[in-house]
């Protein structure tokens, strides 16, 4: 099961504070893992660092649990020697996340809350339905749905509660597998709001790599690598191999750049004034910025587009009952001018 990104970030924050204060990453990994839910995974991370290993490599074993940016960039950390700096900054990122997140979902509530209401109350139709036709001692189905009294009740719930379940298994596949599977994120990327909002988060994965990775002075290619993966969006990442065969062949990030797709202008043109002035590392941190302030503003535009999706249901809802209505009350009128 993976980790949760509060949990992360939260594990984050503690250990790159108390080995910033000069507590050994050892004894602060080992102070943490006790407040940790999984005792096995931790318990493993544990004795494999204090067999010798680095951190990263005590993760790698874990990659599913931690996700393959968290494990690179702590291997980046480990390199460069400003590992609790990188906790810090990880820290941070995660946290814009859980805020992304946040809002994504609070924006929702209201929309969602209708959508239960509506749901409830033709519940309570369907149960009224058969109060009525047992007074009657007719069959009375507005709705058309066949669905009638307390039977009738008892379908629909169940009916609902298939469909919920439907969504929950669908919801929890994509937790697990939208990250890494690669038609996903192209299937994604169809959608165009969606497809905005993905790419600016990508995009801000990819500036905050480069970001961090370049200024600890490792390798090009190494750093291109993590940065790449860290986006962890395919139209974004699968850029890559072009980017490196340009290097390769003598051209700088400017160039590399050049030739990808999915990456706008602005960014190019960030890389290439960094390049010349000397500055990447510092433009990059700014195009991050940028990028996370875009993502909340795209994040708040697909939430009110999910909520106008969600009051169309809803609506669709409400006129369908009405035209069942009237068409069950104008075949009572028609069926009395045929009786006179």
């Amino acid at each position: 099961m993976a980790m949760s990104i509060k949990d992360i970030s939260v594990f984050c924050r503690r250990v790159g504070t108390v080995t910033r204060a000069g507590i050994g990453l050892v004894d602060s990994v080992k102070r943490e893992a006790g407040r940790q839910r999984d005792k096995k995974l931790w318990s493993s991370v544990v004795c494999t660092l204090e067999e010798g290993e680095s951190f990263a490599a005590s993760l790698k074993p874990f990659q599913k649990q931690f996700g393959e940016m968290f494990i690179a960039m702590v291997e980046v950390g480990e390199e460069s020697g400003h590992l609790s700096e990188m906790f810090l900054e990880l820290a941070d990122y995660y946290d814009d996340l859980l805020r992304i997140r946040s809002d994504f979902f609070r924006s929702l509530i209201l929309p969602v809350v209708e959508l239960v209401v509506a749901v409830v109350i033709v519940g309570l139709i369907i149960l009224l339905l058969g109060f009525i036709s047992e007074l009657t001692s007719q069959t009375v189905d507005i709705l058309g749905f066949g669905l009638i009294g307390f039977s009738g009740f008892v379908k629909y719930w169940i009916y609902v509660g298939l469909i919920c379940f439907c969504f929950y298994f669908l919801f929890l596949w994509m937790r697990c597998n939208i990250s890494r599977m690669r038609i996903v994120h192209y299937l994604l990327d169809i959608i165009p709001k969606i497809k905005v909002l993905m790419r600016s988060l990508a995009l801000m994965r990819l500036c905050w790599g480069i970001d961090l990775t370049m200024r600890t002075g490792m390798d090009v290619e190494r750093a291109l690598r993590l940065s790449f993966n860290g986006a962890n969006y395919a139209p974004v990442s699968d850029n890559l191999n072009l980017v490196l065969e340009v290097i390769r062949n003598g051209g700088d990030l400017t160039d590399a750049f050049s030739v990808t797709k999915n990456i706008e202008y602005d960014l190019i043109n960030a890389i290439e004034t960094g390049e010349r002035s000397g500055s990447l590392p510092e433009l990059m941190q700014k195009m991050t910025e940028r990028y996370l302030q875009e993502s909340l503003t795209n994040l708040k535009m697909v939430s009110v587009v999910g909520g106008f999706i969600v009051y169309g249901l809803i609506m669709a809802l409400i006129i369908f009952i009405i035209f069942r209505v009237a068409s069950f009350y104008i075949g009572i009128l028609n069926d009395a001018a045929q009786m006179v």
